[in-house]
């Protein structure tokens, strides 16, 4: 662990130096929980009083010293005196020797652990502070102290300062300086909660689950990979404050460390209400009012730790028992009482009410926790076996990604009851279509469900899977009829509407978007503690048909909001597809590092419960990044991992995925192949029926030196009519007729939609043309205005961005094998490209004689490019 720079104390610092600087004041008293930072702050007041030219002087005072008269200030006495001699010498003669000190310049003592001074340590110090020999920076722990600190506080010569929790943006700081990568943001809270502000647990908590493995880096982002145990100093640390307790005491930190927190009736009935009140003037406890309940928690999230790692097995499920039967006789009112009630009794060996335990495991789903969820399943199915426990199980083990076992468990022909029908036909239908991609099979399986109850949701599901399947024309028809009925659930109004206003942005539909998206919202709101992912849902399409749309700003705030907000709640699990769109979008904004670090997060996070099968579409996403950062072997890399993970569900990524590929070509300097691929896509787009996915991926023809889509694209505009369909169409036109005006206007479109990336090209490509134009002073505010939307780019590298204007006397194919020819031989070009080497020799020779160059040399630094080998 690296030395951690000070931070977060600067509001204490500053209080102190006020304090330092009033002339009544003879100190402060600095007093927290252990841990807490008292001594870092104290060390750094001194430090800087020091630079000040203060003299300064520490006393650290300990257990051990504090059996020895003077043992802690023996740095402080005149030289040859001992510490048992007579106390008012001492005084005397110390004064002596820091009057001298404090002829020429301010004294300074610090006073570490000041409550644990010796008397006539303590003795001394006042009567420094006292006479004004000394101002004293004491340290203490909260809750103790001693006559001296008593008496100067009293006094009002030093003000008392209680360190609270660090902010958390401290935190953050500390976590970023000691993981020197990226950190996901489930972890992250959970590193917030775990450490509650406190430095040395947060330092002792990296260092003990990095040395465990429990954290550790994946695809670049530093993840939780399992359940975190103190161990070591922090187990110590804690340790110290629980052990002495007296027997009656233990039980209900034991009882808090199992269940916390626990209603305060809910705990009296398990431990005496004398041991209760007892561990809270211990400091052991807190109490919170939550809307009516009182709660009672460890005052340390990792007390709980400490005590349920020194429980004996047995001990632990006797005490969870405990806890469930007692909560099990309650009226289970709160909706945490039941996810409670299930696991307490799963944790406790006994599941008498499978039911609660069923139904606490579709909490755990709600609040995307599919690891407990499926524990929980698999516990209620072994209770009592039934086809709503096969169903449940076969739910959590898709949403998993696992659909092999899931329809393992379920069973091949359908139930005759109309309750199993419609739980097999759900999960049978989304383990059909996400497991094997077979949509028209799903289908036939939700038909089961036709004039029977159940319909609605049937109906809601098959949305979804149109969705997904690239059919959004089937997806409004649906909708539009589930909506027109009263008798349509509110999961069933969310699943629709959800993938209705997806299917519109798909559609270029903008009107329909918000008319749906405001729909559903209305229901998700208001029934958000029964249907928790219904808003997540609706956001994630509001997101992903502003990206469909080009709408780059608001699909950018509907992720980052949405990501935050949900970080920041009960459910911080249902944070990646959040953060997995938004990393989508700034890899289309032009942002490769802020894109890779969000896809790279999502990606991570993904993994055990890819229910959507998005990883693929995120790594397809993070290949493009990487390609548009210039880093050309990792966009290859995610690419291939990205075909690996391929099957037939979700043909409506299909276009953005071969994109992905384009733009690793590109990276490749293999331009023609990109601007095919990029054509692909576009027809891929147009057999699916997604035109403005279509109207992009034709403008990345045009952006990898491709041409003949100029007619296509103001014909998309023609039907689209949106923003971003207009500004492609105007861009492509400008480009090919060379239009410095019409170009312009296109990048002010570009730049409203937060498309920094394409309004920096179009705006370099500007430049130029003023240039040649003649019109210099155009050309300078088009070059000016393009450094700025460049400086957007997190140093992005595409064609028009990079060798546009060097470039642009060649053919495409000329400009492709200049590129290579940086790198590479003639050989290895010609390999590379299915070519001869004679045609490779004569393209280049063609291409030097138009840049006016004669060789590779000159061709390298005409690019500012570093060849990578000594091309032959």
């Amino acid at each position: 662990m690296r030395g951690w720079p000070f931070v977060g104390r600067d509001e204490e610092l500053e209080t102190i130096r006020s304090c330092f600087d009033r002339e009544e004041a003879i100190g402060v008293v600095i007093s927290g929980e252990a841990g807490i930072g008292k001594t870092r702050l104290a060390r750094e007041v001194l430090g800087r009083l020091e630079s000040r030219g203060c003299h300064v002087e520490w006393v650290a005072a300990t257990g051990a010293l504090a059996s020895i008269p003077f043992g802690a200030v023996a740095n402080l006495l005149p030289n040859g005196w001992l510490p048992g001699e007579q106390g008012v010498s001492v005084l005397a003669a110390t004064a002596t020797r820091l009057r001298r000190y404090g002829e020429t310049r301010r004294v300074i003592i610090g006073v570490d652990d000041a409550h644990l001074l010796d008397a006539g340590s303590a003795a001394l110090i006042g009567y420094l502070a006292a006479h004004r020999l000394a101002f004293v920076v004491m340290t203490c722990r909260s809750g103790e102290g001693n006559e001296t600190i008593t008496t100067l506080w009293k006094d009002g010569m030093a003000p008392w300062l209680e360190l609270p929790a660090m902010p958390p943006s401290a935190v953050d700081h500390l976590v970023d300086h000691t993981l020197s990568a990226d950190v996901d943001g489930v972890t992250r809270v959970r590193l917030h909660t775990m450490a509650a502000g406190n430095p040395l647990a947060l330092r002792e908590l990296l260092s003990t689950a990095i040395a465990d493995r429990a954290l550790r880096p994946r695809h670049g982002v530093w993840h939780f990979t399992g359940d975190y145990h103190p161990t070591g100093a922090m187990r110590r640390l804690l340790a110290h404050r629980l052990l002495p307790m007296a027997p009656r005491i233990r039980l209900v930190l034991e009882l808090l460390a199992c269940g916390e927190p626990l209603p305060l009736p809910l705990l009296a009935q398990l431990a005496e209400p004398a041991a209760i009140d007892e561990a809270h003037t211990h400091g052991l406890t807190v109490f919170e009012r939550e809307g009516k309940r009182t709660q009672v928690r460890l005052t340390h999230p990792l007390y709980g730790e400490v005590v349920r790692a020194g429980l004996p097995a047995g001990r632990a499920r006797q005490l969870w028992w405990r806890l469930a039967h007692a909560l099990l006789e309650s009226p289970l009112r709160r909706r945490d009482d039941l996810l409670r009630a299930a696991i307490w009794q799963v944790e406790g060996g006994a599941v008498v009410r499978a039911d609660v335990v069923r139904r606490g495991a579709r909490q755990a789903i709600d609040r995307a926790d599919l690891a407990l969820a499926e524990r929980l399943a698999r516990a209620a199915r072994d209770a009592e076996p039934s086809v709503e426990a096969d169903a449940l199980l076969a739910e959590v083990l898709e949403y998993r990604g696992r659909s092999a076992e899931a329809a393992a468990v379920l069973p091949e022909e359908p139930p005759s009851g109309d309750d199993e029908l419609l739980r097999w036909a759900l999960v049978r239908a989304e383990t059909t279509y996400w497991g094997d991609g077979d949509a028209v099979a799903a289908e036939r399986v939700l038909d089961h469900l036709t004039d029977r109850p159940g319909e609605d949701l049937a109906l809601g599901i098959r949305s979804w899977i149109l969705l997904h399947d690239g059919r959004c024309g089937a997806v409004l028809e649906i909708a539009e009829r589930l909506l027109a009925t009263d008798r349509a659930s509110a999961q069933a109004v969310i699943w629709a509407t959800a993938a209705a206003t997806a299917a519109a942005g798909f559609l270029g539909r903008a009107p329909v978007v918000t008319g749906y998206y405001e729909r559903g919202l209305s229901v998700g709101t208001a029934r958000r503690a029964e249907l928790p992912w219904g808003v997540v849902e609706l956001d994630i399409a509001r997101c992903l048909a502003s990206l469909a749309m080009g709408e780059a700003h608001e699909a950018w705030k509907v992720a980052d909001e949405g990501y935050r907000q949900v970080l920041s709640g009960d459910s911080p699990l249902m944070s990646v597809g959040y953060i997995g769109f938004r990393g989508l979008v700034e890899c289309g904004q032009g942002k490769p590092v802020s894109a890779g670090r969000s896809l790279r997060e999502a990606i991570t996070c993904l993994e055990g419960k890819d229910t959507l099968r998005l990883t693929r579409t995120f790594m397809a996403g993070l290949a493009t990044a990487c390609a548009v950062g210039g880093e050309a072997a990792d966009a290859r890399t995610w690419m291939e991992r990205a075909d690996l993970a391929a099957n037939d569900a979700n043909r409506v990524y299909a276009p953005w995925m071969t994109l992905g590929n384009a733009w690793t070509l590109a990276a490749e300097d293999r331009l023609t192949d990109a601007a095919i691929v990029a054509r692909y896509a576009a027809d891929q787009a147009l057999g699916l029926g997604l035109p403005t996915v279509e109207a992009l991926a034709r403008y990345d023809v045009v952006r990898l030196g491709g041409d003949g889509q100029c007619r296509r694209l103001e014909e998309l505009d023609a039907a689209l009519r949106t923003p971003m369909s207009h500004a492609l169409a105007t861009s492509a036109r400008g480009l090919r007729k060379g239009d410095g005006e019409m170009l312009s206007s296109a990048v002010d479109a570009f730049d409203r939609l937060g498309q920094h990336l394409l309004a920096a090209e179009v705006a370099t490509c500007t430049a130029r043309i003023h240039r040649e134009s003649g019109l210099a002073s155009k050309a300078a505010l088009a070059r000016e205005r393009a450094a700025g939307l460049r400086a957007r780019c997190e140093g992005a590298v595409t064609p028009l961005l990079n060798h546009e204007q060097i470039l642009r006397v060649l053919s495409r194919r000329e400009r492709e094998v200049a590129l290579l020819a940086v790198r590479l031989s003639s050989r290895a070009i010609a390999a590379q490209l299915g070519l001869s080497v004679a045609t490779v020799n004569n393209t280049l020779a063609r291409a030097y004689t138009k840049l006016g160059i004669s060789g590779r040399a000159q061709l390298a630094a005409l690019l500012a490019i570093s060849p990578a080998e000594e091309p032959a």
